[in-house]
């Protein structure tokens, strides 16, 4: 039975994440019906499904979400080898998905947060219940019917069809957009995996990560079009302080990426399991091998070792790679993205330089120049550099900024480190260093006043 429920897309967390935001205040009175007073399993678990239904109807989320758990513990817990049960079970599970299409389509999607990763999202992807005919029909297409050539091996089955199904309805629009915005990075970035002697299409796997943000930051402050925790970047050269932040750089956490994912190939000799590593770390994935003795990542994948999260990386990606090389196949298109770094250049500048005093020279607003060096995290250029490749519009007059003078050492704005304590607020944080609450959200790109002991805050101080 366990195995069994763990293939259907249960609105039971699904429709409580999604609309947690529209729960109202107070709930309304929840009438689930007893199922002893009502014949039959399949009669059951009909009126408790519709009273799920009466409940949606009424915004009360939690209540729609505890009766569609029940009704389908109702045909699970009855079994569905007798009476057209299996029949039943499938019909419910139809219906459930469809409302899970209706509520979760564009609700979940990346730009409802401001900087929200993408990879997020598709851990919350709920699962279909694909069929034989639709596996081997994929596996048709990519196998020996496939338009396109890949670097990678891309094995089709039940999970990948899955995720591949979820990605043309419930997450269509943010795979979409990832898709627009992929344009102007994708060939840079194969060139970068062409260099390093990789595969060109792990080039793809910012679609999963971030929907090719450059400034996606996830729930566990991995940051970047490739997600990088601040240790492992700066274990593969990237610089991350209180001034600059390459993960935000997405060529040069490109090339970082590059140099991680042929680091785990050379180690473990499969890409599924490097891709796997990379998701969830090295030590949690060896911990799944070495329990399991083997290396086949689909193996590990249905054991209870690895992170829900790292079970859904794999196929998830495989999806994605599908479809990005060949969208118009699975109802999608490319080209429809207003590029972000298209039509601009690098030049060399003083550092530290004030960018009011560049953009001012360049005639840009300060925020267009900023979105252009998305890196720099102040409002100059680093400190602890006699000069910096600064990204300017390609029509930019690079006369203009000759003569540009570096900010003297004693007017560089001060910040120190401070480690959270038990008992520790946000405000009393401030007070204590004589800053303000927003100016502390502001250095740490902090979107709420949630702190937490052993968390380490950049506070900013005065000149």
């Amino acid at each position: 039975m366990s195995k069994a429920r763990s293939l259907l897309p249960l609105a039971a967390l699904l429709l409580a994440a999604a609309c947690a935001s529209s729960r109202p205040a107070v709930s309304s009175p929840r009438t689930v019906p007893d199922p002893r007073a009502i014949p039959g399993p399949a009669a059951r678990a009909e009126a408790i499904f519709q009273s799920g239904k009466a409940l949606l109807e009424k915004k009360d989320m939690q209540g729609a979400k505890e009766c569609f758990d029940r009704s389908l513990d109702v045909l699970l817990d009855a079994g569905t080898a007798e009476d057209g049960r299996r029949a039943a079970l499938d019909g419910l599970v139809r219906r459930i998905a469809a409302i899970e299409l209706s509520y979760l389509k564009d609700k979940n999607s990346p730009e409802n947060g401001k900087h929200e990763a993408f990879l997020d999202q598709v851990i919350a992807t709920p699962l279909f219940l694909p069929s034989e005919k639709d596996v081997q029909d994929l596996q048709h297409k990519v196998g020996e019917a496939a338009a396109v050539a890949y670097s990678l091996p891309v094995i089709v089955n039940p999970q990948v069809v899955s995720f591949l199904k979820a990605f043309q309805t419930i997450r269509h629009d943010g795979i979409q957009r990832a898709l627009d915005r992929m344009g102007e990075f994708i060939g840079p970035f194969q060139e970068i995996f062409r260099r390093h002697g990789l595969p060109e299409d792990l080039a793809y796997l910012p679609i999963i990560e971030s929907g090719f943000r450059v400034d996606a930051t996830s729930r566990a402050r991995a940051r970047g079009a490739w997600q990088f925790m601040a240790a492992t970047a700066r274990l593969f050269g990237l610089r991350v302080d209180w001034q600059v932040d390459e993960r935000l750089d997405p060529f040069k956490a490109a090339d970082a990426a590059a140099r991680f994912l042929k680091h785990l190939y050379e180690e473990y000799n499969d890409w599924y399991i490097a891709l796997a590593c990379y998701n969830g770390g090295p030590r949690r994935v060896e911990k799944a091998m070495r329990a399991l003795q083997t290396a086949d990542f689909f193996t590990i994948n249905r054991s209870h070792h690895i992170r829900r999260e790292t079970k859904n990386y794999v196929p998830a990606f495989l999806a994605s790679l599908i479809i990005a090389r060949s969208p118009s196949e699975y109802g999608f298109s490319l080209g429809g993205g207003e590029p972000l770094l298209a039509g601009s250049k690098t030049v060399e500048v003083p550092s530290p330089v004030s960018l009011p005093r560049v953009a001012e020279r360049l005639q840009m607003p300060l925020a267009e120049l900023k979105k252009l060096n998305p890196e720099l995290l102040r409002d100059f250029t680093p400190s602890n550099a006699s000069a910096y490749a600064l990204r300017v519009p390609a029509a930019a007059d690079e006369t203009a900024l000759a003569g540009l003078e570096c900010i003297p050492a004693g007017k560089i704005p001060r910040y120190n480190s401070y480690r959270v304590r038990s008992g520790d607020t946000l405000s009393a944080i401030a007070r204590r260093h004589g800053t303000s609450v927003r100016r502390i959200q502001s250095a740490n790109g902090m979107r709420s006043t949630l702190i937490r002991p052993g968390m380490h805050l950049i506070i900013p101080g005065g000149e």
